[in-house]
């Protein structure tokens, strides 16, 4: 079963992203050269078996080069450790931005903050355009 994939042409301005191969849980997309989006499906509990697929899809996508990532999670019931490690393993991430909107995402990202990650700065976000700002210095 194939997941929906999100439009964010509004919030990226011009840019047309490209749209990559979804995991059951995890759509992963290119905002723009340097930094990729991560949509973790609302209402979904993000499995070990999610986390490994998408960070294979990543480091393609990355081809050796240093990223951002821009990790949705607004809406989603829960990540396993286990999917957090999957991400870990991507070598080539520089940072994360956690984007979230709701309360509870924020206690989601501030849960994942403690886990596993890797050696990279991580930092929760509310707003997209805030994020990817702070994803670009490190891009």
């Amino acid at each position: 079963m194939a997941s929906a994939v999100f439009s964010d042409r509004d919030s990226i301005g011009e840019v047309e992203p490209t749209v990559d191969e979804p995991t059951p849980h995890v759509a992963i997309t290119c905002v723009r050269p340097g930094i990729l989006r991560i949509v973790l499906q609302p209402q979904s509990r993000i499995s070990p078996a999610d986390g490994t697929l998408a960070s294979t899809r990543l480091l393609a996508l990355a081809d050796g080069k240093p990223v951002g990532v821009l990790l949705v999670i607004t809406g989603v019931e829960s990540v396993s450790k286990e999917a957090v490690a999957g991400y870990s393993e991507a070598s080539t991430v520089a940072a994360f931005a956690l984007l979230g909107r709701s309360p509870v995402d924020k206690v989601i990202a501030h849960s994942l903050r403690g886990l596993a990650w890797p050696n990279c700065p991580v930092r929760y976000f509310a707003d997209e355009q805030e994020a990817l700002t702070w994803l670009a210095g490190f891009c």
